[in-house]
């Protein structure tokens, strides 16, 4: 294991090791930074770039120990060393750029005190004489790759870092925003805080935005095929890294600094305009079209061999571990989330079985719904299930970043089910250049920012939207060739007449007593919206009829009152085969769910349907109302706890449920998309 130090404990030194160590990382070593250099202020994108690297020493041996930044060295990196009682066997190379022999010698000197023997020191001065970034405590190094490796895109990927531009001009994102619709490039822009502010907050709100520690530079360079660097001097080591990295692996890199920082440092980089407005013209008309040719001529620059990190691993002489076998069968993961997220996973499984059996899947599902995977026979990765939806997420969030960073490969396909594309989806996508593919479901909320819900749609390759069963339902959330509309998803379960009547014998046996009504409740786990006094409201009616069995359906993770526990004729039951006990009942009431209400439609079961409501729950209201302007179901708000009691009364006394179900009978559903939504996996776009 090798171990990535700091001369000093800073944020700007932080950036350096979370850089040199992803860069060995890729290069196949085991690298880890000690947990203790975890600045407090360290931000998000930081956090989850040191997700993968923190460790607590007194787990880990450290073979080679790597300090960076050693022209500048304090205590804390001595004790740091002295702590890890380093073996004579174990190497420990340091690099600083020194201005002066003496400055050299003093860093040697101190490092020999802490270790009680020689460290070896490299010049990085010595290695890059005109260094991109002279403050630098990153080697910035990189591997250097031939041209011939890089990805070939259909449109080019156009990132420009706006470094320190001003954007009191109205016009700067007026034109940017010209760029960005334009057909000839995608364009993102990497953006300090308080220019993503500014964007955020102005008409020009939807411009495809970065933060400087969203991506790691690897990661950036990896994604990108034409960099343009404005401002004076360089953003930050991650921006000369990114600059780095890029030129490395054969991308374009376009100086439009004030100062020429990229071309006066020798770096292979075009000179571009000083002015953003003068940048969609050079790109058309000098750069895309020519990229292999400008690609080849840096492939030449003698400036490369600077920055070559195989000459710095082979100073400091670092060998390589010959890895295990890789694996070379494709595979597609299924990522069902949001809440406890059932509904999420069973659409999942219903679309992965109409998979070809070529296809390799596999799930990483929340606890709640590893059982339901598992039961289709599909092998699942188990993720850490949130303890409530109120709490910070991003501790759980990390979680699930490493595990689909450590089940996923190059060449994998992600198919993500859910509302809000979290950071972990968004990572591992670029991080792991995925094929992607965003399963979303329709009706938000009246209130819910499309902005912030559609902000990472461009990471994926295609968008899938299930489609309601009514046509009023479908709206548009985005539009272009990679959206595809499909029929309802939904999970169809054959029970004949005889199965229903055995069911309800045993529902009579495990319960011990007989019945001549049974009632079924699902609405929901308590996590969206309460429903306790729904619940109560309906135990206390049927409490009175000694001839009726009231099951209350839950799931792993709801929340149930213990009040609902007090009753003689309610049962709390926990099931994944809820259809087939609303297939047997008398009376369904149920939260009006996509997946609920699609499997009362298309098995004809007459339900009550009382809607769930939260700022991140889909419009269960609008949903449940196009069904009861049809006759096809009763619908019931959460404060109508008379005509709650009125309904249930009529349903089990007078049989109403027959007119909704005769209306169920005729109604003409649409064709069910699921075949079509799997025939769209098979064919995801190549890897961004």
């Amino acid at each position: 294991m090798i171990y990535v130090e700091a001369g000093t404990r800073s944020l700007r030194s932080f950036d350096a090791q979370l850089i040199f160590a992803e860069q060995l990382s890729a290069r196949g070593y085991n690298v880890c930074i000690d947990a203790e250099y975890l600045p407090e202020n360290a931000g998000r994108g930081r956090i989850y770039d040191a997700a993968k690297f923190l460790v607590d020493p007194a787990e880990h041996t450290a073979e080679t120990v790597f300090v960076l930044g050693a022209e500048e060295i304090d205590d804390a990196l001595l004790a740091s060393l002295r702590k890890k009682q380093l073996g004579p066997g174990v190497p420990v190379i340091a690099t600083g750029r020194f201005v002066t022999q003496q400055s050299y010698i003093g860093a040697k000197a101190r490092l020999a005190y802490a270790l009680g023997r020689e460290a070896k020191v490299i010049n990085l001065t010595d290695f890059q004489p005109r260094s991109l970034m002279p403050s630098s405590v990153s080697p910035l190094v990189a591997d250097i790759r031939p041209v011939s490796r890089r990805p070939e895109r259909e449109m080019p990927n156009v990132t420009v870092v706006l470094g320190s531009m001003e954007l009191d001009n109205p016009e700067t994102l007026s034109c940017f925003s010209r760029m960005s619709s334009q057909g000839g490039y995608n364009l993102k822009l990497i953006v300090s805080g308080t220019q993503n502010d500014a964007i955020k907050a102005s008409p020009f709100h939807d411009l495809p935005t970065y933060l400087y520690t969203g991506l790691s530079p690897l990661t950036l360079a990896n994604t990108t095929d034409i960099l343009a660097m404005f401002g004076h001097g360089i953003a930050g080591v991650r921006m000369a890294a990114f600059a780095v990295e890029l030129i490395a692996a054969g991308g374009v890199a376009i100086d439009c600094t004030e100062d020429e920082v990229l071309t006066s440092s020798g770096a292979p980089a075009l000179l571009g305009p000083k002015t953003p407005f003068a940048l969609d013209a050079y790109l058309i008309g000098k750069v895309i079209g020519n990229t292999p040719q400008i690609s080849d001529q840096a492939s030449k620059s003698q400036w490369l061999h600077t920055v070559d990190i195989s000459r710095l691993e082979t100073a400091a002489g670092l060998k390589r571990k010959r890895r295990g076998p890789v694996r070379t069968k494709p595979r597609t993961l299924f990522f069902p989330t949001n809440g406890v997220g059932l509904g999420h996973a069973q659409r999942s499984t219903v679309i992965a079985k109409e998979l070809p059996d070529t296809v390799s899947t596999i799930f990483a599902a929340f606890p709640s719904c590893v059982p339901l995977v598992r039961r289709e026979g599909i092998d699942c990765v188990p993720l850490v299930q949130r303890p409530d939806t109120k709490s910070n997420s991003d501790g759980n969030d990390i979680l699930t970043y490493r595990r689909l960073g450590a089940t996923l490969q190059e060449n994998d396909t992600l198919v993500f089910d859910g509302g809000y594309v979290f950071d972990s989806v968004y990572r591992v996508i670029r991080e792991r250049r995925l094929s992607a593919v965003w399963v979303r479901r329709g009706l938000w909320p009246e209130g819910r920012s499309r902005q912030t819900m559609l902000r990472r749609e461009g990471v994926f390759d295609q968008v899938i939207v299930p489609s309601e069963a009514f046509e009023e339902l479908n709206d548009a959330y985005s539009y272009g060739d990679h959206v595809h509309y499909v029929g309802p998803i939904v999970r169809q379960v054959e029970q004949s007449a005889e199965e229903n009547e055995k069911l309800r014998a045993r529902l009579a046996d495990r319960f011990g007593r007989e019945f001549s009504q049974l009632v079924v409740s699902m609405l929901g786990g308590g996590v969206a919206s309460d429903r306790s006094a729904q619940l109560q409201a309906i135990s206390g009616m049927l409490e009175a009829r000694p001839d009726c069995l009231h099951l209350v359906v839950t799931w792993p993770g709801s929340a149930v009152q213990p009040a609902a526990f007090g009753w003689k004729n309610t049962h709390v039951v926990q099931t994944l085969e809820a259809i087939k006990l609303c297939m047997a009942a008398d009376l369904v009431i149920s939260a009006a769910g996509y997946n609920s209400v699609l499997e009362m439609l298309y098995h004809k079961i007459p339900a009550i349907f009382i809607p769930q409501s939260a700022p991140y729950l889909d419009d269960q209201t609008r949903r449940a109302m196009a069904l009861a302007e049809r006759d096809l179901c009763a619908m019931i708000t959460e404060r109508e706890f008379m005509k709650l009691e009125r309904t249930v009364s009529e349903w089990l006394d007078h049989d109403c449920a027959e007119v909704y179900r005769s209306a169920l009978s005729k109604i003409e559903l649409p064709e069910t998309g699921a075949s079509r939504a799997a025939e769209l996996l098979t064919k995801a776009g190549y890897r961004k």
